[in-house]
């Protein structure tokens, strides 16, 4: 008898160990895949995001060489809640330095700030029209079915 004095605790904390500890399990989620072209041309290494109009979790992907994407919002490609989505697409690149810049930065001369030719980069290009950039302009929603095949291409125009 006096074993199962210590026995009862150990089983209130083993069953404490298995609840939640009042966290809410995610949302189901559900597979997204599709193509982002521009102009025709597949978009490589575009940005994607899902914004839920309920204002549960977004989904984000990144389209490979192809243009296609997969979305993830809790793991790794599993995909987007059901509903509703306004949908932004961004692909930025930084444009190349010209060559005289490329060369003062990899010599050893010092130029001080304000002195001689800047070797400032240049801001950063976006490859898409920045409207995609938006939720306030991009003009892409998407529906997300919990018993559909959510393929769900965007075709980017000028």
């Amino acid at each position: 008898m006096r074993y199962s004095f210590r026995i009862i605790p150990l089983c209130c904390l083993a069953m404490l160990g298995c609840t939640s500890g009042g966290r809410e399990a995610p949302v189901p989620v559900f597979p997204v895949t599709g193509v982002v072209t521009y102009n025709g041309q597949p978009v490589a290494g575009a940005d994607i995001t899902f914004f839920s109009t309920d204002g549960d979790r977004s989904a984000f992907g990144r389209t490979d060489a192809d243009g296609r994407y997969r979305l993830s919002t809790f793991s790794s490609n599993d995909g987007a809640i059901e509903g509703r989505h306004i949908v932004t697409i961004v692909k930025v690149s930084a444009p190349q330095q010209p060559a005289e810049q490329v060369a003062s930065i990899e010599s050893d001369a010092y130029v001080p700030p304000g002195e001689g030719a800047s070797t400032s980069p240049p801001p950063p290009k976006s490859e898409v029209p920045d409207k995609y950039g938006s939720q306030e302009t991009s003009g892409l929603t998407a529906i997300v079915n919990a018993d559909d095949n959510n393929e769900i291409d965007f075709e980017l125009t000028d």
